[in-house]
């Protein structure tokens, strides 16, 4: 067991973790829902989905014990296309949603959540350049996407608390908010007070709960895009001798 809970393993284990919780949920919704429309509550896809989330939660917190919090940006964000690539699509994924809630009618924060999308998907951008190039970018640019996700978790929360069920909101709602604190947590990284443990386990923790959220969610784009970008995010999962920190 100590073998298998790595951090090496856990964009694996919490690859197949958001994806097994992803199935139980579509199975969940697939036996459809009652007269009074609620899903069936106490089904085995439903109960079975909670487990995996409390399961993934002791996992990614047994995984990361031991991670030291030290070691450079250098070191945790060396040169990686393929993690530039992941912020490209986050961005591409941010702008699918803005421009999506644009379209339709919205209030004030809804509308003010959208435009900051667009700023988000620009500020992912550089900071995909960035890490293209192997440079560190001001903290304003991950602060940024932080905002974003801020304002689109309070614009969704008021029509999400209307609704009957957890079932209905409450993955879209954990992913989101993973999302951000691994934003949050990759933004102090920027600021030179980066914690390696708080990160890789927001960032794993983001990824199970945005691919949990896919059924039935509002924006697949968003959570797809956020999936990758967590996906392929991480900071470097090794431990770090004195001499690499």
């Amino acid at each position: 067991m100590k073998r298998f809970l790595k951090p090496a393993n856990l964009p694996f284990l919490s690859l197949c973790g958001g994806l097994l919780t992803c199935i139980m949920r579509l199975w969940l919704m697939i036996l459809g829902q009652d007269e009074r429309g609620l899903f069936a509550s106490g089904s085995f896809p439903d109960v079975m989905s909670w487990i995996l989330v409390a399961a993934a939660m002791a996992a990614f917190a047994l995984s990361t014990k031991d991670m030291r919090g030290g070691a450079k940006y250098g070191y945790n964000f060396p040169v990686s296309l393929p993690a530039a690539i992941a912020m490209v699509l986050a961005a591409v994924s941010f702008c699918i949603t803005s421009i999506g809630e644009l379209a339709t009618d919205t209030d004030t924060i809804g509308t003010a959540s959208s435009v900051l999308g667009f700023v988000a998907a620009v500020a992912l951008v550089f900071l995909a350049l960035g890490r293209y190039r192997g440079f560190r970018l001001n903290v304003l640019f991950h602060g940024s996407v932080c905002l974003y996700l801020m304002l689109y978790l309070v614009s969704h929360y008021r029509l999400w608390s209307s609704y009957p069920q957890l079932q209905n909101y409450g993955f879209e709602l954990l992913a989101i908010v993973f999302v951000m604190l691994a934003c949050y947590h990759r933004a102090a990284f920027d600021a030179k007070c980066g914690n390696r443990r708080a990160y890789t386990f927001f960032t794993s923790a983001a990824l199970f709960f945005c691919l949990a959220a896919l059924p039935g969610c509002e924006n697949p784009a968003f959570f797809l895009g956020c999936s990758v970008w967590m996906y392929f995010t991480p900071c470097r999962l090794h431990h770090a001798s004195r001499r690499e920190e």
